[in-house]
């Protein structure tokens, strides 16, 4: 099968978020499928390092999208000319390149809108102007990919009830495409066990990823200083757009565990799985709010993937996922009382943790490989073909 995978993934703004696309893409073509893939920007960081439709960037506030519609349309047009795709994925900024070609009246390709995720926060009771103007636009995307498109993908069951509810799709319209995990390089023991000097006797938690105000940072270095000193916490990212990062820090301070909490800068993803391996219990105290039940995040596959207890929030992201598995403690909320709380059960049973922790790794083999994902990708495709 030919898919073109056109949506509007960036490089600069993007890199954190790279991993998905490579991997569907490689999975993809281990499959046996041809598949092209548009970027916009030059992959100067190197973080795909794969053959891509280069679409223009310039980084100016107002002149971005307008070069993005400006540049990608042209390229795709040629791209589906000559690529002669059987499948095309489009994204809500892309959606419109389809209008040649789905108005005509023999179609070649099956046209689907990956909008994985809400482009607007629901949850806000006084909502930006940025976020009604998205809420609009978002109802006209669906309301178009409804009436000409074939259908629609979506990170998880949770938004895909939402999107049928709402915007009146038929469940058979809309596929779940889940985060995944290459099991090939997620193996702890291609890794060293030894922990590096500064985290050497110590109990470590980890969260590698965006720092930002609502993953439960700040909540959980708070809880951190409710416990005893050889308990620690390592946090490997960058803020993205705010300054949620030395906000953080500046907490850090303030709470005088400088000693006890690790700001690393983002490493590459093949470093990911090292520092991983170095931790006791990973932790995702998250808010109980819809982005996070709208979202399936790829670090918690991974911490599983490698056989790590997770402390993280009663909530549907992670019970779809875990359900009643040995390999994590539910919270109640993240208050940082409950982190703490849930931490000392973890550190008192810390002989235990690597046995329960191979109930995560059988949940990742079983679902939540790239492999598997891809299936899923290619089964949803052809039911829309012969529907």
């Amino acid at each position: 099968m030919k898919i073109l995978w056109f949506t509007r993934r960036q490089f600069d703004i993007d890199k954190l978020h790279m991993t998905t696309w490579r991997e569907y893409y490689d999975a993809l073509l281990d499959s046996g499928h041809n598949v092209k893939m548009a970027i916009a920007g030059h992959d100067t960081e190197h973080v795909w390092e794969r053959p891509y439709i280069e679409i223009r960037v310039v980084k100016k506030k107002f002149l971005r999208l307008f070069i993005f519609w400006l540049d990608g349309y042209w390229k795709f047009i040629r791209s589906y000319i000559t690529f002669r795709p059987d499948a095309v994925i489009l994204d809500i900024y892309s959606i419109w390149f389809s209008i040649p070609f789905v108005l005509t009246r023999k179609r070649r390709s099956v046209f689907i809108v990956d909008n994985r995720t809400p482009h607007f926060d629901s949850c806000q009771q006084n909502s930006r102007l940025q976020d009604t103007i998205m809420k609009f636009y978002t109802k006209l995307c669906y309301m178009y990919c409804r009436f000409f498109l074939n259908g629609m993908t979506v990170i998880t069951a949770h938004y895909k009830q939402q999107v049928c509810c709402n915007y009146k799709f038929a469940d058979s319209q809309i596929g779940v495409l889940s985060s995944g995990v290459n099991i090939d390089k997620f193996i702890l023991e291609k890794f060293s066990k030894k922990k590096p000097e500064y985290l050497v006797g110590k109990f470590v938690l980890m969260q590698h990823g965006e720092i930002s105000y609502n993953r439960g940072l700040f909540e959980t270095v708070k809880a951190l200083s409710l416990l005893s000193d050889d308990v620690c916490l390592l946090l490997i990212g960058e803020s993205i757009k705010s300054n949620a990062r030395n906000d953080l820090i500046a907490l850090v301070n303030k709470l005088g565990l400088e000693d006890r909490v690790y700001v690393l800068p983002p490493v590459s993803h093949a470093e990911i799985p090292k520092f991983i391996g170095y931790c006791d219990c990973a932790v995702m105290a998250y808010p109980n709010i819809d982005y996070w039940n709208n979202n399936n995040p790829l670090k918690l596959l991974e911490y599983l993937a490698l056989g790590k207890y997770l402390i993280c929030t009663d909530m549907w992201t992670f019970r779809n996922v875990i359900k009643q598995s040995k390999c994590a403690y539910y919270l109640q909320d993240n208050d940082p009382n409950n982190i703490a709380q849930a931490v000392r059960y973890a550190y008192g049973n810390r002989e235990k943790l690597v046995e329960w922790g191979k109930e995560g790794i059988g949940i990742v083999k079983e679902q939540y490989t790239w492999k598997k994902q891809a299936e899923n990708l290619i089964y949803y495709i052809e039911s829309l073909r012969h529907s």
